[in-house]
C-alpha cells in the first residue's frame, strides 16, 4: 500500500540553521531584524521595569556583613561586667541572652524563658526554660547555668556593677529547665523589667576561673554565649595591640529567629572625626553613634535615626573635694546661672529637651510640680550675697572660702562647648571656674572611679524602670556605685528602699515626688538637658525600624529584621 502525499510528517524546524539568515538576507533587511529586535528587547525592558512591581516584591535575602563604627575599645564581652562600658554592651547583647528581653517595640517578652509565674506577694519567681538551647559550643543552657551566673554576680570578688540589684535575691534550681528566684526579706518591684533581662554566661566555662582571675579571662574577649551571633575574631594594632576590629558571625543552632545578615564586625575608633572620616570612605557601613556636631561632616549619603532615649546629662557636685560646693546657697546659684536652653541650641543644635528631675517626663513618676531653676542669673547674685559670699579681685569670698571649682567633662567638641557656655554663665556671677578635658578611655577609671572631681558633666542611663536607687542611694557613692554626688540622706535612702518594694503604682509614685522635691532642694546635681541618640547606617542595610530605645545596645533589639541583599517573588494574590 503506497502512502499519499498528505500522510508525510511536516519536517521539525531546525533553529540552528538560524545562523545562516544573514547570509541569504540582503543589508536592507538585515537592518530591518535587528531593528525589530532592538525594539522587542526595550519593550521587554520597560515591561519588566514598569511591569514587575505589580507581580513581584523584594524580600531579605540570607547574606552579607555589617560593619559598624565605634568609639572606644571592647573590654568586658561579658554580662557581669559589661554594663559599664557602652562597647561592651553593645557586643555583649548580640553573643548572650537573657531570660527575658524587649522587643522592637521595647515590650517585655520570654527569651531565654519558655514562660514564667509571679507569687501574689511579688516575692517569688519562677522561670521555665526552653529546652533547646544549646551554648555557642553546642552544649546545652541548663538552670545550673542561670543560678551561676546569679551567684557570680553577687559575688563581691567580680565587682559586678550589676551586684547591687542582686542583694537579696536567691536563685535555686528547681530541675534542669526550671529556676526560682526568691526575694529574700523585702520586695524589689523592678525585678522582673530589670533583673531578668541580664545575659546569662555558661557554668561549664566560668566555673574554672578564680573570682580573682576574672577580670583578666581570655574569655571576656573570646566569648562563648547563645545569642544569634558567636565569637569569630578580633584584631589587635601591632604596635599598640589595642584591638582595632571585632566579629561575630551567625549562629546557626540559635534557638530563636535567625538574622539574615551573616557576619557583623565593629571598628574601633579613638574618637568621632575618625570614624566619620571612616565612614566617608566607605570603610564602615554604620556609625554607632553620632555626636551633633559631627553630622555636618557626614559626606556619603545616610540613613539617620534619632532615636529617643530615657538618658540625661547632669553636673554631679562632689562636696568631698571642693569646700565652696558644700554650700547649699552656691549650689542654688550655680543651678539658677545656667542657661541650658542656650546649651541645647549652641551645643546640641536643638536635638534635647530641659530637664529638672533625674525622673524623666516620659515616666509615670515624673513629678511636674518640682522645683524649677529658671536661668536667672541676677537671682544667682541674690542668693550668694544673701549668703554672704562677697566680691574679691573679680571672684566671691565667703571668710576664707573661694567660690572656684573645676569642671571635668569629656574630651569631645559636645561637651567642651557646652562646658564654655557653663563657665561663661558661672564666671557673670562671680565663680571662678577652670575646664579639665579627659579622654574617654581614661575618665571612667581615673577620674569616675575614684571620686577625682569636684563638679563633673556626665550622662546617665534609666533603664526601663525609671528606678533612682543606683545613681543616689547613699551605699552607691563609692565605686563600683554610680553615685556620682557626695550627698548622703537617710531621707532619700528611706524613699528610694521603699519604692523598691512598692508594688502599688500611686504609692510608689508619692516616693519619687517627695524624692525628686529632695533632690531639687538640695541640688546635689543640677539637672541639664536629656538628648536624643542619633544613628546612621547606609541605605544598603534594610529592616531597621525602630523609633525609641533604653539603652544604646537596644538598637539591636529587631537585630534579626536587619538585611542586606535581597531577592524577588510573586506577590500573593489578594
Amino acid at each position: 500500500m503506497t502512502k499519499q502525499q498528505g500522510d508525510k510528517k511536516p519536517k521539525k524546524f531546525n533553529f540552528r540553521k538560524l545562523k545562516h539568515l544573514p547570509k541569504i538576507l540582503n543589508k536592507i533587511e538585515r537592518k530591518t531584524i535587528y531593528a525589530l529586535l532592538g525594539i522587542i528587547v526595550v519593550c521587554l525592558g520597560f515591561l519588566i521595569y514598569f511591569g514587575y512591581p505589580k507581580f513581584l516584591e523584594p524580600i531579605p535575602k540570607n547574606g552579607g556583613q555589617y560593619t559598624e563604627g565605634i568609639v572606644g575599645k571592647p573590654k568586658f564581652i561579658n554580662p557581669v561586667f559589661s554594663s559599664a562600658n557602652d562597647v561592651d554592651s553593645d557586643i555583649t547583647r548580640l553573643v548572650f541572652r537573657g531570660l527575658m528581653k524587649y522587643n522592637s517595640n521595647q515590650e517585655l517578652v520570654p527569651d531565654i524563658a519558655e514562660s514564667y509565674e509571679i507569687s501574689k506577694d511579688k516575692q517569688n519567681y519562677i522561670f521555665h526554660l526552653k529546652e533547646s538551647i544549646k551554648w555557642h559550643d553546642d552544649k546545652p543552657l541548663t538552670a545550673d547555668d542561670i543560678v551561676f551566673t546569679v551567684q557570680t554576680i553577687k559575688n563581691p570578688e567580680y565587682q559586678s556593677p550589676l551586684q547591687i540589684n542582686f542583694e537579696g535575691v536567691i536563685a535555686e534550681k528547681i530541675d534542669d529547665y526550671t529556676v526560682k528566684f526568691t526575694l529574700n526579706k523585702t520586695k524589689y518591684t523592678p525585678f522582673l523589667t530589670e533583673n531578668t533581662i541580664f545575659g546569662i554566661i555558661p557554668k561549664h566555662i566560668w566555673e574554672n576561673i578564680p573570682p580573682k582571675n576574672a577580670s583578666l579571662a581570655e574569655q571576656n574577649l573570646v566569648p562563648t554565649g547563645c545569642g544569634p551571633f558567636k565569637f569569630k575574631e578580633y584584631k589587635k594594632d601591632k604596635t599598640t595591640g589595642a584591638i582595632i576590629s571585632y566579629t561575630l558571625e551567625k549562629f546557626e543552632n540559635y534557638y530563636d529567629k535567625k538574622s539574615y545578615i551573616d557576619e557583623i564586625a565593629f571598628e574601633f575608633f579613638n574618637d568621632y572625626p575618625e570614624l566619620i572620616k571612616a565612614y566617608n570612605k566607605k570603610q564602615i557601613q554604620g556609625i554607632g553613634y553620632i555626636p551633633i556636631e559631627e553630622q555636618d561632616n557626614i559626606k556619603k549619603k545616610i540613613n539617620l535615626l534619632n532615636l529617643k532615649l530615657p538618658h540625661y546629662y547632669s553636673i554631679f557636685f562632689n562636696t568631698n573635694r571642693n569646700e565652696a560646693t558644700q554650700y547649699k546657697p552656691v549650689r542654688k546659684a550655680l543651678a539658677h546661672a545656667t542657661d541650658k536652653e542656650r546649651i541645647i541650641k549652641e551645643a546640641l543644635n536643638e536635638q534635647a529637651i530641659v530637664i529638672d528631675s533625674p525622673i524623666l517626663s516620659n515616666f509615670p513618676e515624673y513629678y511636674p510640680d518640682i522645683k524649677k531653676y529658671n536661668y536667672d542669673p541676677q537671682k544667682a547674685k541674690k542668693i550668694l550675697k544673701k549668703a554672704g559670699w562677697t566680691k574679691k579681685n573679680k571672684t566671691l569670698w565667703l571668710e576664707n572660702t573661694k567660690l572656684e571649682l573645676t569642671l571635668t567633662i569629656i574630651n569631645e567638641p559636645e561637651f567642651i562647648q557646652i562646658a564654655e557656655i557653663i563657665k561663661e554663665n558661672w564666671q557673670e556671677i562671680g565663680a571662678k571656674i577652670h575646664i579639665e578635658a579627659i579622654e574617654p578611655t581614661e575618665l571612667q577609671s581615673a577620674y569616675i572611679r575614684p571620686r577625682k572631681y569636684q563638679a563633673l558633666l556626665y550622662g546617665q542611663l534609666l533603664g526601663h524602670d525609671p528606678d533612682p536607687y543606683p545613681f543616689w542611694h547613699s551605699s552607691q557613692n563609692k565605686d563600683p556605685g554610680l553615685n556620682l554626688t557626695s550627698i548622703k540622706r537617710t531621707s532619700i535612702d528611706k524613699l528610694l528602699e521603699a519604692a523598691r518594694q512598692e508594688g502599688r503604682p500611686k504609692e510608689r509614685k508619692k516616693s519619687y515626688k517627695k524624692f525628686q522635691e529632695i533632690i531639687t532642694e538640695e541640688v546635689p546635681a543640677i539637672s541639664l538637658y536629656s538628648p536624643t541618640y542619633l544613628y546612621g547606617q547606609t541605605n544598603k542595610i534594610k529592616g531597621q525600624n525602630l523609633k525609641f530605645i533604653f539603652t544604646p545596645s537596644d538598637r539591636f533589639s529587631d537585630i534579626e529584621n536587619w538585611y542586606i541583599k535581597t531577592k524577588l517573588k510573586f506577590k500573593n494574590k489578594k
